[in-house]
């Protein structure tokens, strides 16, 4: 007898285990508020970003600290009368910092939820990855192909994210259509290797002019940094939701 409610101890663990694989639950530490609460929202994601910068497997949470994206390339990414005219790609990019970000507050979370917006602070945010480049910038015409790292200091974020729900087995959940990112930063740095052919001591002066000018710069390239960052939120943002239910998220 003793063997049998063993067992069955056992086999309920088991069964625990797989719910809590593949159904998803929010994390008990993480609180649970009232439909529209928005103030409750914001500080609930606040928890998940402390408590859980690298991930849960709890509601299928990537690591926010390790953001990867395989490709964005984006031509023309200025107009022609600016000083900045570039066709640029980047390659399998890593992004760093959104787990040190803060939610300064939300919107949208309604029971007929269509759009969500949230307004991050961000103190740092580092991206590297693999380019390929050709145009102009400023008054350089610039050819290259190596390892790019871009630093966003001191920046906001507003995140727009269209949605729509959706019955599956008795529960609501989620769909995340797109979202797009509008990160303004304070400070911008960016080092692109291997200019002109490699040549390192003008390499290191391209890459200086085009600091000093980084607010003409960055606003040339922010349409490509920000897709490629909102790129990745959507792939960890659409796994959360497949997993977590809607109504899962709020206090009944």
């Amino acid at each position: 007898m003793c063997k049998i409610s063993y067992f069955l101890l056992i086999g309920v663990l088991a069964l625990n285990c797989i719910c809590e694989s593949y159904c998803g639950s929010l994390p008990s530490d993480i609180p649970k508020c009232k439909i529209s609460d928005n103030v409750c929202i914001a500080s609930s994601m606040n928890e998940v970003l402390r408590l859980y910068p690298k991930g849960s497997p709890a509601f299928d949470l990537a690591d926010l600290s390790r953001i990867f994206v395989p490709k964005v390339e984006l031509e023309n990414a200025a107009g022609h009368s600016s000083a900045v005219q570039l066709n640029l790609v980047f390659l399998n990019s890593t992004t760093s910092g959104l787990e040190k970000a803060k939610v300064v507050n939300v919107s949208g979370f309604d029971p007929d939820i269509k759009q969500i917006i949230v307004n991050l602070e961000v103190p740092f945010l580092k991206l590297e990855a693999e380019y390929e480049m050709d145009g102009k910038i400023l008054f350089l015409t610039l050819k290259g192909k190596g390892h790019a790292e871009i630093h966003l200091k001191m920046a906001t974020n507003k995140v727009t994210i269209n949605v729509g729900l959706e019955k599956r087995k008795g529960k609501t959940h989620l769909i995340v259509k797109d979202m797009t990112c509008d990160f303004r930063p304070q400070g911008f740095f960016i080092h692109l290797d291997n200019l002109f052919d490699g040549n390192k001591e003008i390499t290191d002066s391209v890459n200086e002019v085009i600091n000093t000018n980084w607010r003409d710069v960055y606003s040339a390239l922010s349409d490509n940094i920000n897709r490629s960052l909102a790129q990745g939120m959507l792939g960890i943002l659409r796994d959360v939701a497949e997993s977590l239910s809607y109504d899962d998220i709020y206090l009944k």
